[in-house]
């Protein structure tokens, strides 16, 4: 299968987020803001620290939001993830209430998310600053490995793998349907408003939740859509690449007689012995 196929086009794609997202319009909305707001909060805190707060204080204060905003992405992700298997794939892996707050909070592989995003942050990091092209195709590369992790209940490595081995296939398809989306939310985020007095602090606390909300929100049911897609096209690849295998015995059961025995030489009547 190519990425060519109906799976892996923008329309049906973008069709399965916005159905998600108008059937959940409000929970994603509540959740996503919720999750948004303690992490900028968190990110505006640390900042305060960092320039008034001896070196010690400043330096907790940015690990603690740093351990805030990934704790937020990992959970509004398996969010994401749940809505989106719930809505578009019929999954009940997680029980008919698989979506409410606390079953996620309790069913997320956590450690294996936490520690694949670390992963995936390091390594993007090295690629930017080794060459700039190395770590947009890490990125690209790596951009479902939270869904990968969820959907197939695998570890952080084998995340890291399976995402490598879905994406590389389509690769160029899997740049313009989540490495640029991602580029442009990163770049939408870096021109919302900044704090500037206390005004500016709750200014910036809900034009920045809700801002990063959106985006969140919208990538993460891209990356998750994307993700089912990409395993279907897969499992579909590897079915097909199965079939010259198992075709020549196919072949042959076909031209055997009702016993199972090869048709035998012709008679001089035409017939077949």
């Amino acid at each position: 299968m190519t990425s060519r196929d109906a799976t892996l086009r923008f329309r049906p794609i973008a069709a399965a987020v916005v159905h998600t997202a108008r059937r959940h319009a409000w929970q994603i909305l509540v959740v996503s803001v919720v999750v948004s707001a303690v992490t900028v909060l968190a990110e505006l805190t640390a900042d305060h620290l960092l320039g008034r707060a001896d070196l010690a204080t400043a330096l907790a204060g940015s690990l603690s939001a740093s351990m805030v905003s990934l704790l937020g992405a990992v959970f509004l992700s398996g969010f994401l993830g749940r809505l989106v298997s719930t809505t578009e794939h019929g999954g009940t892996e997680h029980g008919e209430h698989r979506t409410r707050i606390r079953d996620v909070l309790r069913s997320l592989p956590w450690g294996s998310l936490i520690l694949a995003d670390l992963l995936v942050t390091v390594i993007i990091v090295i690629g930017l600053v080794a060459l700039v092209i190395p770590g947009l195709a890490a990125a690209t590369l790596l951009a479902v490995v939270g869904p990968a992790i969820e959907i197939e209940d695998r570890s952080a490595v084998a995340g890291l793998r399976r995402s490598a081995h879905l994406v590389r296939p389509h690769f160029w398809r899997v740049v313009l349907f989540a490495t640029l989306p991602l580029l442009l939310a990163n770049g939408i985020v870096g021109i919302l408003p900044d704090r500037a007095g206390a005004a500016g602090v709750l200014t910036t606390l809900v034009i920045r939740s809700i801002g990063e909300a959106v985006l969140d929100s919208v990538v993460g049911l891209l990356l998750v859509e994307l993700c089912y897609r990409l395993i279907a096209a897969d499992r579909a690849a590897a079915r097909l690449a199965a079939q010259p295998a198992s075709l020549p015995a196919a072949v042959l059961t076909r031209r055997c007689s009702p016993r199972g025995r090869p048709p035998g030489p012709p008679r001089p009547d035409g017939g077949v012995r």
